[in-house]
């Protein structure tokens, strides 16, 4: 392995359900990202669907404004684009997720690059998410969120309630993210509800559970708070054909070992 956790490591993400390593990530493997999440937005590389670009709700696409910086999010790339994947099958990501998930077969869930653009980025409110990924069993899946660019209070950096993923799902769904989270943190009997907040230099990487309730910012700042999030699962999870509210997902791609019949 080139990435080896230590036990205390370990032990902090079973409790508090993230863990942070800071610089994971070169300095040129991230240029690389930037410059691609350009391409891809700008649409100026054909392999990768506009489908998979999603644009600011509050933003006027009719405005003179640049493309890339109307945008909210990026998704479903890694599938279609190599400098991306390469990111995603990168050793030392996937062997953390390896030891955090206890095993060496593992698959892509999905990925998302929240462009988090000046002044336009929009708050994501707090949520759950396997609350989303209703399908997916068991909910301990593992997003490697990446920065690409420093992630501070002012731009929006993530936002997460330490061991809130014990208490299991919520049913914080994106339709009413806000008005349920009012309701359910009064009622667990728990201590006080403390906020930490995730500010990160460009190149650390955040890893969470499926389950952390979590959420980021508005951007405030004229600076670009550009988050590369690739959600990982064994594979030996299984998806329940009966849920009938799930995402539709692209093939589940092998990371790393093997895949297992009547599995993901």
């Amino acid at each position: 392995m080139k990435y080896l956790l230590s036990e205390a490591q370990k032990d902090s993400y079973f409790q508090k359900g993230f863990l942070i390593i800071e610089n994971l990530i070169c300095k040129d493997d991230i240029r690389r990202l930037q410059l691609q999440s350009e391409l891809i937005g700008d649409n100026k590389i054909d392999h990768v669907p506009v489908s998979s670009t999603q644009v600011e709700p509050e933003v006027n696409i009719e405005s003179p404004i640049e493309k890339n910086l109307t945008l909210r999010k990026l998704y479903a790339i890694a599938i279609y684009d190599q400098i991306f994947w390469n990111h995603v099958v990168n050793e030392k990501i996937v062997d953390v997720i390896s030891q955090l998930l206890e095993t060496k077969d593992i698959k892509l869930y999905d990925d998302q690059l929240f462009m988090k653009n000046p002044e336009v980025g929009s708050e994501i409110y707090w949520h759950q998410d396997s609350a989303s990924w209703t399908d997916i069993f068991p909910r301990d899946l593992i997003t490697a969120w990446t920065a690409l660019d420093d992630f501070t209070l002012e731009n929006g950096c993530l936002k997460f309630i330490p061991g809130s993923h014990r208490f299991g799902t919520l049913g914080l769904d994106s339709d009413s993210r806000e008005r349920k989270m009012e309701r359910f943190l009064p009622l667990l009997k728990f201590k006080q509800w403390e906020i930490e907040d995730i500010e990160l230099d460009s190149g650390s990487v955040s890893f969470h559970h499926s389950l952390l309730i979590h959420g980021s910012g508005k951007n405030l700042s004229t600076k670009r708070r550009r988050g590369y999030a690739a959600h990982y699962m064994r594979s030996l999870s299984w998806k329940d054909e009966r849920v009938t509210n799930a995402p539709v997902m692209p093939k589940f791609c092998q990371v790393r070992g093997q895949s297992y019949e009547n599995c993901v």
